[in-house]
């Protein structure tokens, strides 16, 4: 029997749905089969024994298991995957039925998603699935987020000691340009201020976390040929480099360089209409973290490289009157397309070694 399962996962529970989705009516024994199946794993633990146990439920039939994309999903699609069993992550923002729904439990999202899947069986396309990495990827991938992760908490730790600093009026000799700089610590910890201490004690553990990860990213990437013709662009630096090769990792799944950007989520949306606007929000699909990382390479690279069609762009809508965050949106989606060229053409960007080693410690720097 051909079934289509909806499953809302979460950390420690899961709830299935199966109906039916093959040709014609359902007969009598399917009946019967859904709904066991239905009553048995309404509720059921979201760790590898229950896996185990609905996919042998379901092994003497044709199951498509539905997932909505969350933390949780790759875990368990990979779980399901390794029992044989065929499933798709399903991007959020796609599912009108259970994001704009008024009646949100985890039975109707699960019911919602086995509809949404059965339609997709018959030939409705309705929501885009997910690309899911590979274990081994991903792995890498969540490297690159901790090292980011890392970079926000430092940049904040600063703020909270120069805050630290006015509040409580300790002068320092001069004003530091890096107030974690030797000169600067040393300094600071003559004052003998318990939270002062503290905070520099944390963003010194920060700080020494932030260089031994790059070091382990930067080893491991190397002699990767995607991550070295994007580490090539002036601008990207090692890690936004390594997280972008993590997230992309073939870029022949992409036919097209719209397809490229759109998945980056930093495409204008559509109107109702269908047409598009240039006063359209972008539709954020894809990752947050890489968008983020994807401006800030395109402000280090509009600010080190002056003839490139990235700063171009960026100057060009400032001129007409564009926000500046607005405009270095659309710089970002630029850098995608030139990102897509080297990647496409096999070839790295070419430019003055200089101004690249320039440009990529702009990117690198740590804000202070």
């Amino acid at each position: 029997m051909k079934t289509a399962i909806g499953m809302d996962v979460h950390a420690k529970f899961c709830s299935a749905y199966a109906v039916y989705a093959g040709m014609g009516e359902t007969r009598e024994r399917h009946e019967k089969f859904l709904d066991s199946f239905n009553k048995e794993f309404w509720k059921f633990p979201a760790d590898g024994d229950g896996m185990k146990k609905m996919a042998a439920f379901l092994s003497k039939h044709e199951c498509h298991v539905l997932i909505e994309n969350s933390t949780k999903s790759h875990e368990i699609y990979w779980m399901l995957k390794g029992l044989g069993m065929n499933v798709t992550v399903a991007q959020a923002v796609d599912l009108y039925r259970i994001t704009r729904s008024v009646k949100k439990t985890d039975r109707n999202d699960s019911i919602e998603l086995a509809a949404y899947m059965r339609r997709r069986l018959n030939g409705e396309n309705e929501f885009a699935a997910c690309f899911i990495p590979s274990p081994e990827w991903m792995t890498k991938r969540e490297m690159c987020r901790g090292v980011y992760n890392e970079r926000i908490y430092l940049k904040e730790a600063r703020q909270r000691i120069r805050a630290h600093l006015l509040l409580h009026g300790i002068s320092l000799s001069k004003e530091y340009d890096d107030i974690l700089s030797v000169k600067a610590v040393r300094e600071m910890q003559e004052h003998k201020d318990p939270y002062l201490l503290m905070q520099i004690k944390f963003a010194l553990d920060a700080k020494s976390r932030v260089r031994f990860v790059e070091k382990a990213i930067a080893q491991m990437f190397s002699g990767n040929r995607m991550y070295e013709l994007i580490l090539s662009i002036p601008g990207v630096g090692i890690v936004p480099a390594a997280y972008l090769t993590s997230l992309i990792v073939d870029i022949g799944r992409f036919g097209k360089v719209t397809q490229f950007t759109a998945s980056f989520g930093v495409v204008p949306g559509k109107r109702d209409s269908a047409d598009h606007s240039p006063d359209c929000p972008t539709t954020h699909r894809g990752d947050e973290v890489a968008r983020v990382m994807l401006k800030r390479c395109a402000f280090s690279h509009i600010q080190n490289v002056e003839d490139s069609v990235v700063t171009e762009m960026y100057r060009r809508l400032v001129k007409r009157g564009k926000v500046k965050n607005e405009a270095l949106t659309a710089a970002s989606r630029k850098l995608l397309t030139v990102i897509w060229s080297v990647l496409k053409n096999n070839a790295p960007y070419t430019v003055d070694p200089e101004l690249l080693k320039r440009a990529r410690e702009t990117e690198d720097a740590e804000e202070d």
